[in-house]
């Protein structure tokens, strides 16, 4: 592709519509026809429940391509997915990993290298060419719900040598990386999802902790960075980084010198739609640098109805800002020719060889399986067994008692297609994987818990769970009263198995015997069996992130 040449015969609607990443329900694939046919769309947001399966995927990718071959100028199309390990697409079928905190607890930068080498050759199999990721985010707050396990830990130095890692394991597999939530989602209380976050740390304090990861993943040759919805006191006190020309042009392409891609996170977002005008904000976040405009369709104040129409009258806004010279020419031309230069280098097209067959067998193959289980092995961490329980024989008799009501678990696949869309939980996992190999061991649901029930029980293992979802809280109400009350009957009988991150330590803190496995994962579940048998060698693994008023303390 000659990018000067075409973008002189480009109409300055077809700049325009290469500006945007849609997002599509399912069903309404027309949409999506007629936004590229009309537009030159640039681009595709692919959720789960676009794609569930293998199949589904392939399928969807070269229809959408498909149309962007139909239109005027053929140009292919950027078609993005939150495969991070703990959001993923293709969920049922895919080896998406235990998650960026469980890569972070292994302490080692190779797994992450491994497992995103995994990510890669399962999207690209299918025709996804974007991951958006990773987190290069530091988890340094602890009630950071929409973050969490999403990111490597807390550590600078940790999770830039992760960060960059994964971006390598992309890319030097034919993906291309989006390093996000630029500059930084990691000492936030509020979910971005739900509203506007400020975060108040100094300059300095942003550099030393929030800016260095992001500064390794463009070392090692990120193609592309995702803008965070945060406002940022000592940088830009009046706009979130995504409007923000200070922090996408002075700090993140001058003073960080970022080439590549910007592109927004997702314009629907509460933080965006409840504070600016969908127009206002498409044209500021466009003068302040943004090359690519996501707006992908999420699971709140969905208007199926209009989605069409209200797209369509968004990009004609654009439009016509581009005509009266709200935004430059040269601002267009600019942001055009960083997504063209992206598709030409990665050297993507809108005809796809691939058959199913080829697709999948890579999507969840035998020899993925094995990665993510031994990376996930390598994250288990024994944090405490001060009573010497680990590892337990598998032949003596034991409860497993299930912290988590079943009624919590229907949120995992009710987030249209953004989260973890896990269908089965982590629990289930574990007590059948325990179930098949340990004899004498009996079952106890959350709904029928009764500390009286435990007293004669023989060893007590408490399973707790947590999830990271867009926008919503994972129900752990019933979680620290049940494992407080199994501590005080069972004493030293009790085994905490955490199938999340650790911060609940600072609810039940007196627990002795507390393993974790950093994830929600099927693979994290397995691997937590292993562990608490002792099947799979010593778990080396530790926390990336330190609990407050506790012992627990971030490995770097």
């Amino acid at each position: 592709m000659n990018i000067q040449s075409t973008i002189a015969s480009m109409t300055t609607a077809e700049k325009v519509g290469q500006m945007f990443m849609l997002a599509f329900a399912a069903d309404q694939l027309d949409e999506a026809r007629i936004l590229m046919a009309e537009h030159l769309v640039g681009g595709a947001y692919i959720g789960d429940d676009n794609v569930p399966s293998a199949a589904a995927a392939l399928a969807l990718c070269n229809t959408l391509q498909s149309y962007a071959a139909d239109a005027r100028l053929g140009i292919p199309l950027l078609l993005g997915a939150d495969q991070e390990g703990t959001w993923s697409v293709m969920t049922a079928e895919s080896a998406m990993g235990p998650g960026n905190m469980a890569l972070g607890a292994s302490g080692d930068p190779d797994c992450a290298y491994r497992m995103y080498r995994v990510i890669a050759r399962e999207t690209g199999a299918v025709g996804l060419n974007v991951v958006l990721g990773p987190a290069a985010d530091c988890n340094s707050n602890p009630h950071n719900s929409i973050i969490e396990m999403r990111s490597f830990g807390e550590e600078p130095g940790l999770v830039a040598a992760m960060t960059a890692a994964a971006v390598r394991g992309l890319q030097d597999n034919g993906s291309t990386a989006a390093l996000k939530h630029f500059p930084g989602h990691g000492d936030t209380t509020l979910d971005s999802h739900r509203g506007l976050p400020t975060v108040t740390r100094s300059r300095e304090e942003l550099k030393r902790i929030d800016l260095r990861p992001f500064a390794a993943g463009i070392q090692a040759g990120a193609r592309m960075v995702m803008t965070s919805h945060i406002i940022f006191s000592a940088l830009d006190p009046e706009r979130p980084a995504t409007l923000s020309p200070i922090i996408l042009g002075d700090l993140l392409r001058g003073e960080l010198g970022f080439e590549g891609l910007i592109v927004s996170d997702s314009m629907n977002m509460h933080s965006m739609k409840r504070n600016y005008d969908p127009v206002d904000a498409a044209i500021q976040g466009f003068n302040a640098g943004v090359d690519l405009m996501m707006l992908a369709e999420e699971h709140y104040d969905h208007d199926a109805a209009n989605y069409l129409e209200n797209q369509r009258a968004l990009i004609r806004a654009v439009i016509q800002a581009v005509e009266d010279g709200t935004i430059s020419p040269e601002r267009v031309d600019d942001a055009v020719t960083r997504v063209l230069r992206l598709k030409s280098e990665a050297g993507w097209s809108t005809t796809r060889s691939v058959s199913l067959p080829d697709s999948s067998g890579q999507v969840g193959s035998s020899e993925h399986r094995a990665v993510e289980l031994d990376v996930a092995r390598r994250a288990v961490s024994i944090v405490r067994d001060e009573h010497g329980l680990i590892p337990i024989d598998p032949a003596v008799p034991m409860t497993l008692v299930n912290t988590t009501e079943r009624s919590a678990y229907a949120v995992l696949t009710q987030t249209r297609g953004i989260g973890p869309n896990q269908a089965r939980p982590a629990f289930d996992v574990f007590a059948e994987t325990m179930r098949a190999r340990c004899g004498r061991l009996s079952l106890m649901a959350a709904e029928d818990f009764s500390a009286a029930d435990v007293a004669d029980a023989g060893l007590i293992i408490a399973v707790t769970e947590n999830y990271t979802l867009p926008g919503l809280d994972f129900d752990q109400r019933r979680q620290a009263e049940i494992v407080s009350a199994l501590h005080e009957a069972a004493g030293e009988r009790l085994i905490v198995v955490g199938l999340r991150d650790p911060y609940e330590l600072a609810r039940f803190p007196e627990i002795g015997s507390y393993l974790c496995a950093f994830s929600f994962r099927p693979c994290a579940a397995q691997a937590a069996v292993d562990a608490l048998l002792g099947q799979c060698g010593e778990a080396n693994g530790r926390a990336p992130v330190s609990v407050p008023g506790t012992d627990v303390v971030a490995a770097s």
